[in-house]
């Protein structure tokens, strides 16, 4: 008897008996099995049966397609304080975060259980980013468009873990289409003191400009950032002077420009406030009847505060005055160009590279270049009939100068103290006195061939008289 209790305490609890062999179980086996229990205890979260697998995976997606947009680059990677030269990042950051960590933990299904977990994570990008930057920095609006756009992603998915849509608020993904900041994203690698040269023309348009590093893109972000150009004005000549300098500023930050060139900086700044200010109007104030629906359809990155005001001042009949007068003027701008996001400047400094003469083309031809399609047709009706006067007119000034047709083409493609078709540099003044220039240099180079013509036939004449004597 004492034999079999024997048996019974050496044959674990539970231990399968095959023959004999659960009779030879030893201590060490049993201590290796206990061991093995132990480990298969401690799951890692995508074992654990209340991970929400499919929830998960519709997250990765949206992280993924987050991470595929251009304005996402800075987000998509750990923060790298020695190559931004911010060595207090991680004094100031208790939990850094970007979305390829995210990525890596979902697929390795080695941190969340659920969405609200990666919803957790992914607030401390926002987090971090308004944390450590002070206002004005271009980063900050990057991360307001980044987020209003996972957000919209997220709730779209159906995870509904972020901020959710209240009654009356239109989605973005029903809003019309707009431009984030996304040709400017480079700018934000550059190294601290580093700057990008700027290329001017003679008429002090800036050419040349590099894809990613566009001086013009970043000035349109600048204004669109509420902490640099304030939006409580009515125009652009309102925006006090301190902000405009400040703005100044920042241009020179990332950009080395002689102060030669401040005056089309700031005029094409101002160009894009107005813009800007004109298309908050259009999406989301003209589309409703009522300031209650308007102010519940704040536009993303504008305080509340500034679209209380905004929607008031549109409301008075000195803004829809104003506003009547601008959408007349517009109207009679029917003209379209097939020029894209370049100017009018680069496109006339690149031709001049491919001609052999060097020369840009001359106003005709610029116009019929940023109007005409790739099939080689006029782009619309009214770019037609105007090619169609230039080929009148240039048949008319055949065999006399030059520039009188470009003074022709000034005079009746000029609009609002801008020549047409030839951008912020030429005010109707300076092509005037460009024109100017022109033709008295054409009528010097007359009057110098006359004067040769003359000495020559002077000295025909001497030669003959000696030949007589």
């Amino acid at each position: 008897m004492k034999r079999k209790r024997s048996r019974e305490r050496k044959n674990p609890v539970n231990a399968s008996t095959i023959g004999g062999d659960a009779n030879r179980t030893s201590d060490a086996s049993l201590k290796d099995n206990e061991k093995t229990a132990h480990v298969e205890t401690i799951m890692l979260p995508h074992q654990d049966p209340q991970c929400r697998k499919e929830e998960l995976n519709v997250a990765l997606g949206v992280v993924k397609k987050v991470m595929s947009m251009e304005v996402a680059e800075p987000f998509n990677v750990p923060v790298n304080p020695i190559m931004l030269g911010i060595t207090d990042y991680f004094d100031v950051i208790d939990t850094p975060m970007d979305f390829g960590t995210i990525q890596r933990n979902l697929e390795n299904g080695a941190k969340y259980m659920n969405a609200d977990d990666v919803f957790s994570d992914v607030q401390y990008i926002w987090k971090n980013c308004y944390k450590y930057n002070k206002p004005g920095n271009p980063i900050l609006e990057l991360v307001d468009q980044v987020k209003e756009k996972f957000t919209m992603f997220w709730n779209a998915a159906g995870l509904y873990g972020g901020e959710k849509q209240t009654k009356g608020q239109v989605s973005s993904s029903t809003r019309m289409g707009t431009r984030g900041p996304t040709g400017y994203t480079r700018l934000l690698g550059l190294r601290p003191g580093e700057r990008i040269v700027t290329k001017w023309n003679e008429n002090g348009e800036v050419i040349q400009q590099e894809r990613g590093k566009r001086l013009t893109s970043y000035l349109g972000m600048l204004v669109r950032c509420q902490r640099n150009a304030l939006l409580q004005v009515k125009d652009w000549s309102k925006v006090p002077d301190e902000a405009k300098e400040k703005l100044w500023g920042l241009v020179l930050e990332k950009f080395d420009i002689d102060d030669e060139h401040k005056d089309f900086v700031m005029n094409s700044m101002g160009n894009k406030y107005r813009s800007y200010k004109c298309n908050l109007k259009v999406k989301y104030y003209d589309p409703y009847g009522t300031d209650e629906e308007r102010l519940l359809n704040c536009p993303p990155n504008v305080p509340q505060d500034d679209w209380r005001w905004l929607v008031h001042y549109w409301g008075t009949p000195e803004a829809q005055a104003r506003s009547k007068i601008n959408k007349a003027n517009r109207s009679k701008y029917v003209l379209r160009h097939t020029s894209g996001s370049k100017s009018h400047a680069e496109i006339q400094y690149e031709q001049a590279l491919m001609r052999k003469d060097g020369k840009a083309p001359s106003k005709q031809e610029m116009f019929v270049l940023t109007h005409t399609r790739k099939d080689g047709t006029p782009v619309d009706n009214a770019s037609r009939d105007i090619m169609t006067q230039f080929e009148e007119l240039s048949a008319q000034q055949a065999g006399k100068s030059p520039t009188k047709a470009d003074k022709l083409f000034t005079e009746v493609m000029n609009r609002h103290g801008h020549v047409r078709g030839f951008g912020l540099g030429q005010t109707r003044f300076k092509a005037s006195v460009r024109t100017l220039v022109k033709e008295f240099a054409f009528v010097k180079e007359q009057l110098a061939s006359m004067n040769q013509q003359r000495e020559k036939q002077r000295k025909e004449l001497e030669e003959m008289a000696l030949q007589k004597h």
